[in-house]
Parts: C-alpha cells; structure tokens; sequence
C-alpha cells in the first residue's frame, strides 16, 4: 500500500526500496512488477531499469552523454524483438535515458540474463562464457588484432546488462536521489546491529 501511494503521488522515477541484497533487491523487483503493475512478461513498454556495467558500445561518439555508466536509470519504450544466442538470452529496445531527457530514444541491445543474477552484473564465469563463445566466430581471422577488432564490434558481447530498477542496494543507489525512500534492512539479530550496519543505514539514509 506504501509503494501503490509513493508511486501515485510521486511517480516511479521518485520512489525506491534500498535493500541489503541483490537477492532481496530481485524479490522486490518481481514482486512490484507482479503485484503493482500486473506485468506477466519477462519485460514490458515501460519498465524501469538500472545500468549494472559501464558500456561504451550504444552511445554514438557525438552524444553529450559520452557513454552509458553503471548506475544511469533508462525506460523501455518499445521492444523491437527476443534473440537467444551463444546460450544466452538477448532483447533489442527502444530506451529513454531518464537522467538525460533531452536526449533522443535508441535502440540498444539488451542482455536478459542479467536481470535477475544475485551478482552486481552478469558473474565472471558467465561473462568468460560469453566471450569465449562470441570468439569462436573469427576463429578464422588470421590475427589476435584482427580477432579483437571485431570483438569491440559484437553486438552481444557489448549487449547492455540492466536490472529492473524498482528497488536497489545500498550500493546501487549511492549517489542517487529520491522523493520517496523504503528503506528494507531485512530480519537483524542484535549482534547483527553493529558499526557495519550503523555505516550501511548512514549510506541509505543519505
């Protein structure tokens, strides 16, 4: 009832859940998505999601913006198609940069296995995965240089990795500003409610 509130009289690009977790971050991502907005796809037009890696790829060299940081908030505003490719799952969208609204949408590429990973961004064994599976179509380039080159310019290995980005970490959310705050510390023993955790709420509260 807090959030269906926060969410009507400030909107969802000013209200947030802080959690402690990235799994709790992923329960309370599907659970608004379920209960407040009744989405049944894996991602719908108007979804809100959070930049987890830095990525230089999408952003032409000519944008004020200068590329997409890890932390930088965007919208879907249309889904163009799904892919799956190299045993990973892949979505290409339209996206309004909500930090920048002065800039024009884009079409991007978007990776859809990050969504719900308990890590950051997609985890390192993955991303090894990833690369190595993109790698094998120049197998029959003649030089490493020439391997990398074309590297840089895949569209899969260079896919945005995003979370939906109703609720964040402490982490994720440093730095960043909201009209509306829950802040979700989750269950704490009494020797849990240390300096660590007086620091973590400090960050969260700020």
């Amino acid at each position: 009832d807090g959030l269906r509130y926060a969410y009507d009289k400030f909107g969802i690009e000013n209200t947030t859940v802080i959690c402690r977790s990235n799994k709790n971050a992923n329960l309370y991502n599907q659970h608004i998505r379920r209960q407040i907005f009744f989405a049944e796809d894996e991602i719908g037009v108007g979804d809100y999601l959070m930049i987890v890696k830095n990525n230089y790829y999408w952003v032409p060299t000519d944008s004020s913006i200068g590329f997409m940081a890890n932390g930088d908030f965007v919208e879907i505003t249309k889904i163009v198609r799904y892919e799956d490719m190299y045993d990973f799952r892949f979505a290409d969208v339209l996206i309004r940069f909500v930090d920048y609204p002065e800039e024009p949408e884009m079409e991007v590429k978007i990776l859809l296995d990050t969504l719900y990973t308990e890590a950051p961004a997609l985890p390192a064994d993955k991303s090894k995965k990833l690369y190595e599976e993109v790698l094998k179509d120049y197998s029959d380039l003649g030089t490493k240089r020439e391997r990398t080159q074309q590297l840089r310019k895949n569209p899969y290995l260079n896919a945005l990795q995003v979370k939906f980005a109703y609720a964040l970490t402490c982490h994720k959310a440093q730095g960043g500003q909201w009209k509306a705050v829950f802040v979700d510390h989750g269950f704490l023993k009494e020797d849990m409610v240390n300096t660590d955790f007086a620091r973590w709420l400090y960050t969260a509260v700020t």
